[in-house]
């Protein structure tokens, strides 16, 4: 039998031509995210999705259209188009607590057309900013 998985949310937020990621340093491993992370009990996807966006990048978006792309059954996230008006970005809840030399966050941009190029895991969140991007076509 199979434990508990945690379900994540994530955002897709593209602004003037690039990407919302957020850049991890982990034990040696230098890797890009989407913003996101675990649902809370209670917690509705779209607010999850807003409420990791607001603690990894200090942004507030309008969480959009849902964004399905095939994910992995031991590790589910749930992709949303998000809105945002700014590109300043700051670290501030959970992940800011616990930085640290051998474990960094820090939220960045990047330029979409860099997209196959970038170390952005996992591979459904490729699919689903390539999704997103072809549905604004």
């Amino acid at each position: 039998m199979g434990g508990f998985v945690r379900i994540r949310s994530a955002a897709v937020a593209i602004l003037d031509g690039r990407l919302l990621v957020v850049s991890r340093q982990k034990a040696g491993r230098h890797y890009l995210v989407l913003p996101g992370g675990g649902v809370e009990d209670g917690e509705t996807l779209r607010a999850a999705c807003r409420r990791e966006l607001l603690e990894e990048t200090g942004l507030r978006g309008e969480i959009g259209e849902f964004i399905d792309v095939p994910v992995d059954p031991h590790a589910p996230v749930a992709y949303f188009a998000v809105a945002v008006d700014s590109r300043a970005v700051s670290l501030g809840g959970p992940e800011l607590d616990r930085m640290s030399p051998r474990n960094r966050y820090e939220p960045t941009w990047v330029p979409v057309e860099a997209l196959g190029t970038i170390p952005l895991v996992p591979t459904s969140a490729v699919l689903a900013v390539e999704t997103y991007l072809r549905r604004r076509r």
